[in-house]
């Protein structure tokens, strides 16, 4: 996480006007005559607010309480809680605020949708011709975001000792440079008397996307630089420790590296450049299918590859491997499946972005298609969100009875911003579909424990 920044127009004044920030009494009340007109716009009379005397008020109720007292109220909230296709609660629910990592919520559902959830990115290595000796090699990027060294799959892949959810993170293995060292090796070659190219024609040359606070690749590194060629998520090393400015040539170094521990030796440097017109396909090596990349991306709310998922959409079915190009490609097709997106901005694939904007109802539209979907990309969906007490962002969360194992969530934080976005399954059996959106939260950290307390209450309706 970086430190907290301002986060002009979202929901609300501008950090320095005035009244951007309200004291606790003024807020309960903002929140109980928001509830009221909420009510009124539902066509019930404000004299059937009784919490006790139904289910739905009791939730409203419940809801109430956790957006009253602190941290929530020094928060501006949007809610929104539905079941069966009909509101339960809502609160500035088609209000447009910053997501977070909900946006990967939409990367994610076009991307299988479009893509499928077999699909697989290649990585290859060409050369004019076959031969132990050649003049060069070119390594060209097809935007797999989970090519790694073998130190860093080590690392960050596989489980360590003490984990408490010790799962690999990519269950069918992922693919290595080293892998694709042996398979040119493998093709005959034992020299390369010039340069090994590499080629990252597919994307644009663009690092980063509109919006992203610089301090994201300086501290904690929320991501790395985008490119279609890149080794180790964009990292430099196997800790994180710092990043690849040129993601390229750093994958690149890497090839050249196990090449030559490998016996084959390359003469020239390594340098940016395309693949010969006529090259020839020496070796490649694929990536985990599209439904385990959703599932990393989702589960752990990782940006990286989200990213280079949108690169990827722009360029197989859009105008250019560029984020704009990746963004009219997920507009596209939400709208064909009927995702409403009024006051939707999407500036990245990832939800880093400053400039994100999605209301409560996108988000809850998104995920009723997800709860719906009956093929193949609806199932890595729905098994690609965090459960409570599970692998990924709320291992540590909401562990106990009627949570544990039944709430699933997708998590998001940025600066001032704390969401989350899911479904649960209330004690009549009825699934709950929600969307908590916390915008201009002095600490939004402080945020966990009322988001979870928000989920129990849903997972406890209509006891609640």
């Amino acid at each position: 996480m970086v430190p907290d920044s301002p986060v002009p127009g979202a929901l609300g004044p501008a950090a320095g006007d005035a009244g951007a920030y309200h004291s606790s009494a003024v807020r309960k009340r903002a929140i109980a005559v928001a509830l009221v007109g909420a009510l009124v716009g539902t066509g019930l009379p404000a004299r059937a607010w009784v919490p006790e005397k139904t289910p739905r008020r009791g939730l409203e109720s419940a809801v109430a309480r956790v957006l009253s007292r602190r941290p929530a109220s020094a928060s501006i909230p949007a809610v929104l809680v539905r079941r069966g296709g009909r509101d339960l609660f809502a609160l500035r629910a088609g209000t447009a605020a910053l997501p977070a990592s909900l946006m990967k919520l939409l990367t994610t559902t076009a991307a299988l949708d479009r893509l499928g959830p077999g699909f697989r990115f290649a990585t290859r290595v060409l050369s004019a011709r076959r031969a132990a000796r050649v003049p060069s090699l070119t390594l060209v990027g097809g935007g797999d975001p989970t090519l790694v060294t073998a130190a860093y799959g080590r690392e960050n892949y596989l489980p360590h000792p003490g984990d408490p959810a010790p799962v690999p993170v990519y269950p069918g293995g992922f693919a290595t440079v080293e892998q694709l060292a042996d398979r040119v090796r493998a093709a005959g070659i034992r020299s390369v008397s010039g340069d090994l190219l590499v080629d990252e024609s597919l994307f644009d040359r663009a690092r980063t996307a509109p919006g992203w606070d610089p301090r994201y690749l300086r501290y904690e590194f929320d991501t790395g630089y985008l490119s279609a060629l890149t080794v180790n998520e964009g990292f430099a090393d196997p800790k994180r420790r710092a990043l690849l400015p040129e993601p390229a040539i750093g994958a690149g170094e890497a090839l050249r590296a196990a090449l030559q521990s490998r016996g084959v030796r390359v003469e020239g440097r390594v340098v940016a450049g395309r693949a010969p017109a006529r090259a020839v396909e020496i070796a490649r090596v694929l990536s985990p299918p599209l439904s385990e990349i959703v599932a990393y991306v989702n589960r752990w709310s990782v940006n990286y590859p989200a990213e280079l998922i949108l690169k990827t959409l722009g360029a197989r079915f859009g105008k250019a491997g560029s984020t704009a190009a990746g963004v009219a490609v997920v507009f596209r097709t939400l709208e064909r499946l009927g995702i409403p997106l009024g006051g939707t901005v999407m500036a990245d694939g990832s939800g880093l972005s400053l400039y994100d904007r999605l209301t409560p109802r996108a988000v809850a539209s998104v995920l009723e298609h997800i709860l719906s979907r009956r093929d193949p990309a609806g199932e890595a969906l729905r098994a690609s969100l965090p459960v409570a007490g599970g692998p990924g962002t709320l291992s540590h969360r909401m562990r106990r009875w009627p949570t544990r194992g039944n709430l699933r969530g997708k998590t998001g934080l940025v600066p001032h911003v704390r969401t989350m976005a899911g479904w649960v399954r209330a004690l009549d059996g009825v699934t709950l579909v929600y969307v908590a959106i916390f915008n201009r939260s002095p600490r939004p950290l402080d945020l966990t424990g009322p988001l979870d307390e928000l989920g129990l209450s849903l997972a406890r309706y209509p006891m609640d």
